[in-house]
């Protein structure tokens, strides 16, 4: 198996750029574009936009994701995926959530429960990690595999989809919490901010958080292991990003790291083809 994609680095963050690289051939332009429209739409976040800029910014996106879940859009981003589902014989993919988990985190909504999170990243998961897991199944030549695959990814969206996002947004967790989004319940009354915004965190913050990340981490891999071997090729996508999440930080200056990720996301998808589990979920 080789890289299906020419990638630019860092194009559109490193796990997606690894994502697009390994994903199934015939899926990699439609991948693309998807990734292309969640980093124009999240643009509206960039540190330093002007507010009001920001917000017409993200009212253009509201417009033109409709326009492409009515098969009319404008963006070349858009067509491409929008095309992408005519040829599939699907209809175009439904990304409006996306506008409410971006609008929610341009506010700095600050979350008080739990449930409030998880329906945060719920928006994300419906929206991209659901276009992306149906992206390589065609609707319209349904084999007992393919339908039970259709299925899975279903499943994944809904369940892993919003645990892949709340990774990787722990992940650069202090860079969120800064700028006045924090990703952890604060509580009604909510709790004081600055513990979570210290740099370094506290003992108890650190731990709050490796533990969260424990139980995605757990949950993710029995996610993975309830689907069946004869629908994982279909769920490439959906299964290496999960993967992907799960992937342990990695000195980013280190001269071999990108070749080892290569390797270690080669191999994940060898796996996928072969109807196993990529390793990183095992």
């Amino acid at each position: 198996m080789t890289p299906t994609a020419a990638m630019t680095p860092a194009s559109f963050g490193a796990d997606r750029d690894w994502l697009l690289r390994f994903c199934p051939p015939d899926a990699a332009t439609a991948v693309a574009a998807l990734f292309e429209i969640e980093q124009e739409v999240s643009a509206s976040l960039k540190a330093g936009l002007e507010h009001a800029v920001a917000h017409t910014r993200l009212e253009w996106w509201a417009e033109e994701l409709d326009r492409l879940a009515r098969g009319i859009p404008r963006h070349p981003a858009t067509r491409t995926l929008a095309s992408s589902a005519l040829q599939r014989g699907a209809t175009p993919p439904d990304l409006g959530a996306l506008i409410e988990h971006i609008r929610v985190d341009l506010a700095c909504v600050a979350f008080l429960t739990r449930e409030e999170l998880d329906e945060h990243f719920g928006c994300w998961g419906r929206s991209v990690f659901r276009t992306a897991a149906l992206i390589a199944i065609d609707p319209t030549h349904l084999t007992p595999t393919q339908t039970e695959a259709r299925a899975a990814a279903e499943r994944l969206a809904s369940i892993a989809g919003p645990m892949v996002c709340e990774i990787e947004r722990l992940r650069h967790f202090s860079h969120h919490a800064r700028v006045g989004r924090i990703y952890m319940p604060l509580g009604d009354p909510p709790s004081p901010h600055a513990p979570w915004v210290a740099l370094p965190l506290g003992e108890d913050e650190r731990g709050a958080l490796q533990s969260r990340r424990d139980v995605l981490c757990n949950a993710l891999r029995r996610c993975a292991s309830d689907t069946e071997p004869s629908s994982r090729p279909a769920l490439r996508v959906p299964l290496l990003w999960m993967s992907i999440a799960l992937a342990p930080d990695r000195d980013e200056g280190a001269i071999l790291a990108p070749v080892r990720r290569t390797i270690s996301t080669w191999r994940d998808a060898l796996a996928v083809s072969r109807g196993k589990l990529p390793y990183g979920l095992t």
